[in-house]
C-alpha cells in the first residue's frame, strides 16, 4: 500500500472514530461535579504531566533507569531502542508510551496513582461508562467492583500485567469513546447471568500487550508515521480486541480459561504477522459500532477453522 492510499485509509478511520464519539454524547468536563473525562483530554493531560519538570518527567526517568542498570539507559537516545524510524514529530509520543509501559522493579514508571486527580478521573470514567454508575459517584481504588470489569481480583494494579494499569485504562477509555456500541456489547458478556463470562478487562490487557509488542518489534512504523503513535496503538488494540471477541463468541463451548491460552497464542501470531489485517479489523469494528444494521462485506481476518483443526491434533 503506497503512502497516499495509507493516508486515505487512516483519514477514513479517523472520520469513523470521530463520528462514533459524537454519537456517544459529550461529557461536560467543565462541570466540577462531573468527574468523568474523555480519552482525548485524558491523553493530552497525561502526556503533559509526564513531561513536567518533576519526578514524573522523562528526564528523571532516564536517570532512574541508569541508576537501576537498565541495559538501554544512558545518553540522549534512551528511548530510541523502543521504536526506530519514527518521524520527528512523533518522538515525544513514542517516549510517552515508553514512559507509561516500561517496568522498573516490576512497576511501570507511570502507574495509576489515586492521589492524582487525573488518574482517578481516568479510571473512574472507564468504570462508570461501562456500568452506568452515576457520574458523580466515587469509585474506590480497591474492591470487588473491579472484578465486575473482568479483573482477577479487587486491585487492578495487581492485574494489569507488565504494561502497568495507566496505559491499559487509557486504551480502555479510547475503546469506550470511539466504539461505544462494541464496548458495551462485549462488557455485557462479562457479567452475570453469563455462565462463562468474557473477562472484559483480562482481554483488554491482552489487546494492549499485543499492541505494545507490535510497537516494540517495529511492526507499526509505517502506520505510526502516517497516523501517529497513540492512534495507531489504539486502532491495533481495537482490532485485536474485536477479533478476540469474535473467536470467543464462535467457540463451541464458552470455557474461557480452557480456551484462553490457545486464543491468545493464535491471535498474537496473527496480529504480529499481519498488522494491516488488524487495522482493517479495527476499521470494521468502528463501522459496526456506528451502525449495527449496515455491516460492510468484509470477511473474518482470522480463520477459526484452522484454530479448531489444530485443537484436534
Amino acid at each position: 500500500m503506497d503512502a497516499a492510499a495509507l493516508a486515505a485509509e487512516f483519514d477514513e478511520v479517523t472520520r469513523l472514530r470521530d463520528a462514533n464519539r459524537a454519537e456517544a454524547g459529550k461529557i461536560p468536563e467543565t462541570d466540577p461535579n462531573f468527574a468523568m473525562i474523555h480519552y482525548k483530554t485524558a491523553y493530552m493531560q497525561l502526556r503533559n504531566h509526564a513531561k513536567a519538570d518533576d519526578s514524573t518527567s522523562w528526564k528523571h526517568y532516564q536517570a532512574k533507569l541508569e541508576e537501576e542498570g537498565h541495559p538501554h539507559a544512558g545518553g540522549s537516545g534512551c528511548f530510541s531502542w523502543f521504536q526506530t524510524n519514527v518521524a520527528e514529530k512523533y518522538i515525544d509520543d513514542r517516549d510517552f508510551v515508553f514512559c507509561i509501559t516500561t517496568n522498573v522493579n516490576g512497576r511501570a514508571h507511570l502507574a495509576v496513582d489515586y492521589s492524582v486527580a487525573l488518574h482517578s478521573r481516568l479510571v473512574g470514567s472507564v468504570y462508570k461508562r461501562l456500568t452506568d454508575k452515576p457520574p458523580h459517584a466515587s469509585v474506590p481504588p480497591v474492591g470487588p467492583h473491579w472484578e465486575q470489569l473482568g479483573f482477577q481480583g479487587p486491585n487492578f494494579n495487581n492485574c494489569s500485567g507488565r504494561l502497568g494499569s495507566l496505559f491499559v485504562f487509557l486504551q480502555m477509555l479510547s475503546f469506550i469513546d470511539h466504539a461505544p456500541r462494541l464496548a458495551n456489547e462485549t462488557f455485557r458478556e462479562s457479567r452475570p447471568p453469563t455462565m462463562r463470562p468474557f473477562r472484559w478487562a483480562l482481554w483488554s490487557i491482552f489487546a494492549s500487550t499485543c499492541a505494545i509488542d507490535a510497537f516494540s518489534k517495529k511492526k507499526l512504523n509505517k502506520y505510526i508515521n502516517s497516523a501517529g503513535v497513540m492512534q495507531t496503538l489504539n486502532d491495533f488494540y481495537l482490532g485485536v480486541f474485536a477479533e478476540t471477541f469474535r473467536i470467543w463468541c464462535e467457540a463451541e463451548k464458552r470455557e474461557e480459561m480452557h480456551h484462553f491460552n490457545e486464543i491468545k497464542q493464535h491471535v498474537t501470531a496473527w496480529a504480529l504477522k499481519d498488522p494491516n489485517a488488524v487495522l482493517k479489523r479495527a476499521k470494521l469494528a468502528l463501522l459496526e459500532s456506528k451502525d449495527q444494521h449496515q455491516k460492510p462485506e468484509v470477511g473474518p481476518m482470522l480463520d477459526l477453522s484452522k484454530f479448531e483443526e489444530e485443537k484436534k491434533r
